[in-house]
């Protein structure tokens, strides 16, 4: 017997299993006792953690029962979905606008925090899960938390909305507030704008951003594998079924989010909207649970994340222990000179990780640890995408705010010139109500351009062009795939440098005057934000290109990491996943700080307005010592990730990615055969991850 046979059991299989009467039918015929899989190796594709453990005998179930529990789960999603998108597609404006009056630059780094903590939380929650709770008690404990987070919300904006005549402009000194802030942060009425911590109730606003990031990502990452654990006994085609369905309703929460809820949010007000949100997460859970007698709920077996730390300390103890006894056989014995050479030799054939192996004096089977040897390439791929992600997340930050400052209409306006009184306490507020108009279109819905070209363009490629590549004799491989995603996520960048360079050229329009400006004024609920007066539509390339992008680095990582990983890491890869995605995140957050410390296109003293221009004491003041630059930002992330692009082709070239066998190609028949073994074993690992990735985007 081999190692990998005495490492990880065998898998019976009945005959008679995947012969379906529906999408999620039951076989017509209950396996044996004997052939029924270890709950361990199909749920969460983890092998070896508890040897003690016995094996989950897991009963026959109606087709009534399999149906209830999908359709709880799908339903699940959606509501839970609306909840997500409807709080972060707008939440820069809710903390950018009055009465919170974030600096453009505290708004951003707030969501970027949150997405931070979101996919972080991905990673523990999964583990979590696997090893201490399963994966039902950890779902309901995270939708709590999740609810604790969401009921909070109304009352953080329950004074946003004020019927003022005179609706707060972005231009004026921060002093300037028609809406009130909730009772319990009046003492955080002056607000500071140097940090994002100091900011208006930043406290009150970080632990609810806290709370929510917690709950939906230890649900993110549970959630698609449990869906999965219903379908133990169902085929492939059962399985594929499921998460088509589970994709789609990932998209109609979206959908709903971005489009419904971010209108009411932008053009009514936030408490309604953020009351909505709440109902549906609320509808959400109770869903959930009345599917509770008819799930199959796996007791957890032990996380691969756990053997993963325990194999480097054992690698890490052994190797000392080795190195100690080398030292005493130097001193001891006569011919030890001769010895040291010989344990040299042999020091330079094992690597780190082998010395945790069995054969070499650890205590892990050497399958185990090879597997998590194979963890170095995947971890670098992820690591040089850390930019790609810092990109990706400017959809719903600076991208948002761009849309802002620029006409969110249809129709051309009458402009109104004013000087730029952005530090001059004493300016005295410019109301033209004539020019001042309500926007006709909501910035957040340009994010689903992004959905849009994802839900078109991937089966696109994925059923039509790259077969055709594959039978032309040009295979659209894993590397090239990456390239070409990041290639388009850097043109992303330059255009939307080149839309914000255009736009801040028609606000200020006069070289010689450079503290007059000439825009429109759009009011949002109870604030006036100065825009130009250049069509929000310009956005769409920018929004569209992230898009495209997304369809080729995004999936194409997500490919590479399934079909690369070993059936023991499965699960634990795509926390990796989740969690590099997370550190671009922060990542972003940490840029956006060190460029406000140092006054560098960002100030302390924009108040929200990007256009800002400072100082301006008169209109023909020439001394302007400070300009507002997101043009320059915009740029400057293109070419970190040109940079990326480069460390990636160093990365593909070390570990030779470009290799056709790494990512199979299941249009050539016979590697398509030999694919169908290995899915027949591992088609629930794969899905459930694969889908769970695809839930993030």
């Amino acid at each position: 017997m081999s190692e990998s046979e005495e490492q990880r059991p065998l898998i019976g299989r009945n005959p008679n299993w995947g012969r379906d009467r529906g999408p999620f039918a039951t076989p017509q015929s209950s396996p044996s006792r004997r052939s029924v899989r270890r709950a361990g190796s199909s749920a969460t594709g983890n092998y070896g953690n508890r040897p003690d453990a016995s094996p989950q005998v897991l009963q026959p179930r109606s087709d009534s029962s399999l149906r209830m529990a999908c359709g709880t789960i799908l339903l699940t999603v959606v509501f839970e979905r609306i909840s997500y998108y409807g709080l972060t597609g707008n939440l820069v404006l809710f903390l950018n606008k009055d009465p919170f009056t974030w600096a453009s630059y505290n708004a951003m780094n707030a969501l970027f925090m949150f997405f931070g903590i979101t996919y972080v939380m991905a990673l523990i929650g999964g583990w979590i899960a696997d090893s201490f709770l399963g994966r039902f008690k950890t779902m309901l404990i995270a939708f709590f938390i999740y609810l604790c987070g969401f009921i909070s919300l109304p009352f953080l904006a329950v004074n946003t909305h004020s019927s003022s005549s005179h609706p707060r402009h972005r231009h004026l000194d921060n002093s300037t507030h028609t809406g009130s802030l909730p009772r319990i942060c009046v003492t955080d009425e002056a607000g500071d704008q140097s940090s994002p911590f100091t900011e208006r109730c930043s406290w009150l606003v970080y632990i609810i951003l806290f709370v929510v990031a917690i709950g939906t990502g230890a649900l993110k990452s549970n959630i698609a594998p449990f869906g999965s654990d219903q379908l133990h006994r169902s085929s492939q085609q059962a399985h594929l079924s499921f998460f088509n369905w589970f994709y789609w309703c990932v998209n109609m929460g979206s959908f709903v989010g971005l489009g419904a809820i971010a209108y009411i949010e932008q053009q009514v007000n936030f408490h309604i909207g953020y009351i909505v949100c709440a109902c549906t997460l609320s509808l959400s859970a109770i869903i959930f649970l009345t599917g509770r007698c008819s799930y199959v709920c796996r007791t957890p077996d032990g996380s691969i994340l756990s053997n993963i730390f325990r194999i480097i300390r054992e690698a890490w103890k052994r190797k000392r222990q080795r190195q100690q006894l080398q030292r005493i056989h130097s001193k001891t014995e006569s011919e030890g000179s001769s010895r040291e050479i010989d344990e040299a030799s042999v020091e330079e054939r094992i690597s780190f990780l082998d010395y945790a192996k069995h054969r070499y004096g650890g205590i892990f089977h050497n399958s185990l640890v090879d597997d998590v040897k194979k963890l170095k390439m995947i971890l670098a791929v992820f690591a040089v995408l850390i930019p790609y992600w810092i990109v990706y997340f400017q959809m719903q930050t600076t991208f948002l705010f761009q849309g802002l400052h620029m006409r969110l209409g249809f129709t051309p306006s009458q402009p109104l010139y004013n000087l730029s009184t952005t530090v001059v306490p004493s300016a005295v507020p410019f109301h033209n109500t004539t020019s001042s108009q309500k926007p006709q279109i909501v910035a957040a819905w340009f994010s689903l351009f992004d959905a849009i070209f994802v839900i078109i363009l991937l089966p696109l490629f994925d059923r039509v062009i790259y077969p055709r590549l594959s039978q032309a004799g040009y295979p659209f491989t894993f590397t090239k795939r990456v390239v070409l995603g990041m290639v388009f996520a850097m043109a992303a960048m330059f255009v939307a440098g080149v839309v914000e360079h255009y736009r801040l050229k028609e606000f200020w329009p006069y070289p010689d005057h450079p503290c007059l400006s000439k825009g429109i004024n759009q009011i949002i609920g109870n604030t006036s934000y100065m825009a130009a007066d250049m069509s929000v539509l310009w956005q769409i390339p920018q929004y569209a290109l992230i898009g495209i992008s997304e369809v080729f680095a995004s999936v194409a990582c997500l490919q590479f990491a399934v079909s690369v990983a070993p059936r023991s890491m499965k699960a634990i890869i795509t926390g990796l996943f989740y969690f590099f995605s997370g550190l671009g995140s922060f990542l972003g957050t940490a840029i956006l700080n060190i460029l406000a410390a140092s006054r560098t296109w960002f100030f302390d003293q924009d108040f929200g307005n990007i256009n800002c221009r400072l100082p301006c004491p008169t209109p023909d003041s020439l001394d302007v010592q400070h300009k507002c630059h997101l043009d320059y930002y915009f740029f400057m992330l293109g070419a970190v990730e040109a940079a990326a692009l480069g460390l990636f082709l160093l990365v593909a070239r070390k570990f030779q990615l470009g290799a056709e066998e790494l990512v199979p190609n299941l249009h050539n028949p016979a590697v398509r055969a030999r694919a169908q073994h290995v899915q027949r074993q591992a088609s629930q690992d794969t899905f459930s991850n694969t889908v769970t990735v695809s839930s993030s985007s």
